[in-house]
């Protein structure tokens, strides 16, 4: 709600009490685009673009950028999904129809794309800043929604939208809009409800959101222009040093030239300087002989290798990403691949997954479809560790916290039926120690020594739980 300069002046508490009807908000949304005396009407017409959407575009196809999206993407687009019933809800004749109707709207989005070139697409959106679905409705009962990707960068923000049902959210723009092109071409105004807008990292400084691509503007710029340096270091083989023949005359110069060029040059041209003698004479003092002066480092320190590994370093920051995932190898050992491989699924994929997962279930299966109580989820998402789970586990068993069916249903497996399922493992212990002193062997199969005496058998004593011992 934008306040007018009258307003401002003129604020008034809050009234105490309950409203009858639904609450409308008293805080200034975006309150830095906001103009004081800027009246509602205007503010609401007035349209807030996305700041430099071709150098995003153009820096998500260079090298880093593209490896550190597509170690986001392609695990993603290779996890099954599902609709599902929410938590607490038990799946019916109804849920069943509405889950296969919800299926086939996601499969089959529209008529050119499926399900997983949709979230390629969109999840490439969603790391340049915002990954937009428009949603088209149709009269038919077995697929009444269509989807259809939209580039996200070309989408702008009404930041004045009041919440109206009616009224423009959106403003999607040709050449990426600009303030040019917001002002005289015009464009495609769209409802909340016509889209799916999904922004990473949202904050309360703007209605756009942040993603890790425009994170790393910066970084990948450094990364661009000293690898185009590089490039042209080690194609046109600068030299790094040029000969100073000391005070000689200028056909001297010429001579050395001639011969270093004709004799000694490669390709490169390796600058001579000298000092041309006054008169024939040199000059007061001692004479300068033959001297190499070093422009700048040689080797893998010209071409800036160190700083480009530290920009690569900065570039999966951005995306939330070890270096390795950026090809970054080096002192790296399999406890750091592994630890490293963790911590990405936890901190790049997962909410990635779940961001996305939220905007479908939202906008696509609640508002468009209309289906209230079931959700899209990706399958096997939520991994466990393991090796942790399995040592968590060890020690509730070895603290007598679970028994092994209990252990076996956490871990979705059918019980023993054996009665040591049900044993915590001081009474397995009790059990193990009884059996070793019993002199019984009940194993017929077992060879029996007849020239050794055979001592006879000691009966055991049965405790009040069930299990043998001997005193």
């Amino acid at each position: 709600m934008a306040m007018g300069f009258k307003d401002f002046f003129s604020w008034r508490p809050r009234k105490v009490g309950r409203p009858t009807k639904e609450p409308s908000r008293e805080s200034i949304a975006w309150p830095n685009l906001t103009l004081l005396g800027q009246n509602q009407s205007t503010q609401a017409q007035r349209v807030v673009y996305k700041p430099s959407p071709k150098n995003l575009r153009y820096f998500s196809n260079t090298p880093m950028a593209r490896r550190a999206i597509n170690a986001i993407r392609n695990p993603l687009t290779q996890l099954d999904w599902e609709i599902a019933p929410n938590k607490g809800i038990n799946l019916n004749s109804e849920l069943e129809r509405q889950i296969k109707v919800a299926t086939t709207c996601l499969s089959l989005p529209n008529h050119d794309d499926s399900f997983n070139t949709l979230l390629m697409m969109l999840i490439d959106d969603i790391c340049c800043g915002a990954g937009v679905l428009e949603i088209g409705t149709t009269g038919f009962a077995d697929r009444p929604v269509f989807l259809w990707p939209v580039d996200g960068l070309s989408v702008h923000i009404y930041p004045g939208w009041n919440g109206a049902k009616n009224e423009a959210r959106y403003l999607q723009t040709v050449g990426y809009g600009g303030s040019y092109s917001v002002g005289f071409t015009p464009g495609v105004k769209m409802r909340d409800d016509e889209i799916v807008y999904i922004r990473p990292n949202p904050t309360t400084a703007s209605p756009f959101g942040f993603g890790p691509l425009e994170i790393a503007f910066n970084s990948i710029g450094s990364q661009l222009a000293t690898a185009k340096f590089a490039a042209k270091l080690a194609g046109n083989a600068l030299p790094p040093f040029m000969l100073d023949l000391g005070e000689v005359s200028s056909r001297v110069v010429q001579t050395w030239r001639s011969y270093w060029t004709n004799d000694v040059e490669g390709e490169g041209k390796i600058p001579i300087i000298g000092t041309e003698l006054v008169d024939g004479q040199a000059g007061a003092g001692k004479t300068r002989g033959l001297n190499v002066q070093k422009l700048y480092p040689e080797g893998d320190k010209a071409l800036y290798l160190a700083y480009q590994e530290f920009l690569r370093t900065e570039i999966a920051a951005s995306f939330d990403l070890s270096n390795m995932s950026l090809n970054v190898e080096r002192d790296v050992n399999r406890s750091t691949a592994e630890s490293s491989d963790e911590r990405e699924w936890i901190q790049a994929l997962r909410p990635m997954a779940r961001m996305i997962a939220w905007g479908l279930t939202r906008q696509v299966i609640w508002r468009a479809l209309g289906f209230s109580q079931i959700h899209f989820r990706f399958k096997g998402i939520e991994r466990e560790d393991m090796d942790r789970t399995s040592q968590i586990l060890t020690r509730y068993y070895d603290r007598n916290i679970y028994t092994p069916n209990q252990i076996r249903d956490k871990l979705g497996e059918p019980p023993d039926d054996s009665s040591w399922g049900e044993m915590h493992k001081v009474d397995m212990d009790i059990a193990l120690a009884a059996a070793r002193g019993v002199g019984i062997v009940d194993d017929p199969n077992l060879a029996i020594d007849k020239k050794r005496p055979q001592q006879p058998p000691v009966k055991p004593k049965v405790s009040a739980s069930g299990f043998a011992y001997e005193e």
